[in-house]
């Protein structure tokens, strides 16, 4: 038996930290593994806590006096602490929403599984499916991590704009220019399963116990081949600079994929994983009759401070060895749209993340490190169905196109608008900008003549409220550089408790595009679900033929 012992103060020697949480003596401590981190921001000097998995010499008497903070460690705390999947016995689930499966027949030695785009949830969808033995070939319209690097590079040094390969396309998806993060508060089961694959591919283990991890994309950019090379010891065929042209749909049933160049390739199920910003892909989606419906997103622009300021606010007696300050706030008025924060990057940058032409966008992202002199987040405003130009499922795209369009012609190029954010909230131009992050440069542009009024009023609501939290939040130092507008994908895909299209039966709609996940993990784990289906029915085919 072993104990969990909670929110313990980190101190230099855990075993005192420990005896003092549970009231024991250090020596009769015989094991400690940590199992989970978090800084503490709330006390005037902030405090690492931790959890850890605690070996006593008399652990029945802790428990037995009902010590504050320890229980008995449990098998869903041992599956998080392994990432063990307990999945493999597919007998169990003959009552699960699996067995919904309809007009597919997993048939592993003909058909494979198409899995499309190369993002988080068609990445782990992928490997799970050749991991399991099922013939799976994986369609990538970009390429892979080391031919994209250079051509994004190429493109923020003012070459031209490769529609198919950029920040939003290719392998490891948007979030490959990324802060990286991967919050997620349980470990266990299949999430626990993705940290290990994450882990296993060159992921800092520090990700398996701290409470808000990240990647950085450096870090990410070193672990996507290595996941690839796993996915081919597989045996998954991966297509890159492969874009879909159109899903095949023969007796009402999505049957494959046609290529740009015109290949056809038949299949079992279609995965459909594109990205909330593959617009041409999602559309040929409905086009084949896949039903969607429209649902809010949020747009705004991102707020680039000095990291000092946030540290200040964050820290008043000091950084000392503490990892760059962070900020997660929102804003709920009872009248008004709501606004918040979103994708917050300590230590990073702002980056162009556009893929069509003509266009403007920007994001945020950090290297693992977070050794960047500037903070940025984005502030978003909620964005409702009823502002799109019309009720059809592709309505919010063209919402997300007409802003993205001016705010190219507004800057008269890729260099980004932008504001002073104390001029934003008077209303007024400003006649200069501090230095910013943003490789492609930012011009002096009046965010309104970008953004509609609901979010331009959202955010200097929003803003004014954060500056009660973070002191010069709302100060001359600060920019505002737009738009964002690609958190998420403004419409969803109706899908069943299989997880196939709920009008198109042989495809399953997964991750950001498809309006199921809002990041990495969320991604991910929507992918791998829709694999685990897939794998499952098939198991009980083959058992029953």
């Amino acid at each position: 038996m072993a104990l969990l012992v909670s929110d313990v103060v980190e101190t230099e020697d855990p075993k005192e930290g420990i005896a003092k949480r549970i009231g024991v003596d250090p020596s009769e401590i015989l094991k400690i593994e940590v199992m989970r981190r978090a800084l503490d921001a709330r006390p005037k000097v902030p405090v690492w806590r931790v959890n850890y998995k605690v070996e006593l010499a008399d652990e029945a008497a802790v428990l037995a006096r009902k010590a504050k903070g320890a229980r008995a460690f449990t098998e869903r705390d041992e599956m998080r602490r392994t990432g063990d999947l307990h999945l493999g016995d597919t007998s169990k689930k003959s009552n699960d929403s699996h067995d919904t499966f309809k007009n597919i027949h997993v048939s592993w030695g003909t058909q494979p599984v198409v899995v499309v785009g190369a993002g988080p949830a068609g990445l782990f969808a992928a490997l799970r499916l050749g991991e399991a033995g099922i013939p799976t070939v994986l369609i990538e319209r970009g390429g892979p991590v080391e031919d994209r690097v250079p051509a994004v590079n190429k493109f923020w040094r003012g070459g031209p704009l490769d529609a198919e390969n950029n920040l939003l396309f290719g392998e490891g998806g948007a979030g490959t220019f990324s802060d990286g993060k991967i919050y997620t508060r349980r470990r266990d089961g299949e999430l626990g399963w993705i940290f290990r694959i994450l882990v296993e591919a060159g992921a800092d283990p520090s990700i398996l116990t701290e409470s808000y991890p990240h990647l950085g994309t450096d870090k990410v950019r070193a672990i996507l081949p290595a996941l690839r090379r796993r996915m081919e010891d597989a045996g998954v065929e991966l297509r890159y600079h492969s874009r879909v042209e159109r899903f095949v749909v023969e007796n009402g049933r999505c049957v494959g994929v046609e290529l740009d160049t015109g290949e056809k390739i038949a299949a079992t199920a279609v995965i459909s994983a594109p990205g909330h910003s593959a617009r041409d892909t999602l559309g040929k989606m409905v086009e084949a009759g896949a039903a969607a419906e429209l649902r809010p997103i949020a747009i705004g622009a991102r707020i680039e401070h000095p990291q000092g300021l946030i540290d200040q606010a964050r820290y008043p007696e000091g950084r000392g060895e503490l990892p760059p300050a962070s900020y997660r706030l929102a804003h709920s008025p009872k009248n008004g749209r709501a606004g918040w924060t979103f994708c917050m990057c300590p230590g990073g940058m702002v980056v162009p993340a556009m893929h069509q032409p003509g266009t403007v966008v920007v994001n945020g992202m950090s290297f693992a490190a977070r050794r960047a002199i500037w903070a940025n987040s984005a502030v978003i405003v909620q964005v409702l169905p009823s502002d799109y130009p019309g009720g059809d499922p592709l309505a919010g795209f063209r919402f997300q196109a007409e802003i993205e369009r001016r705010a190219y012609e507004s800057s008269g190029g890729y260099a980004a608008p932008a504001q002073r954010v104390a001029d934003f909230l008077q209303g007024v131009g400003s006649s200069d900008l501090p230095k910013s992050s943003y490789p492609m440069g930012i011009r002096p542009v009046p965010l309104a003549s970008v953004l509609p009024e609901p979010i331009i009023e959202g955010m200097k609501a929003a803003i004014l409220r954060f500056e009660q939290d973070i002191p010069g939040f709302a100060g001359p130092e600060g920019v505002l550089i737009a738009p964002e507008s690609r958190t998420t994908a403004p419409l969803r895909f109706l899908r069943g408790d299989d997880l196939q299209s709920s009008s198109l039966p042989g495809l399953l709609p997964v991750g950001e595009g498809a309006g199921y996940a809002g990041g990495i993990i969320s991604a991910a784990l929507d992918g791998f679900r829709a694999a685990e289906a897939l794998r499952v029915v098939g198991h009980r085919q083959r058992d029953n033929e």
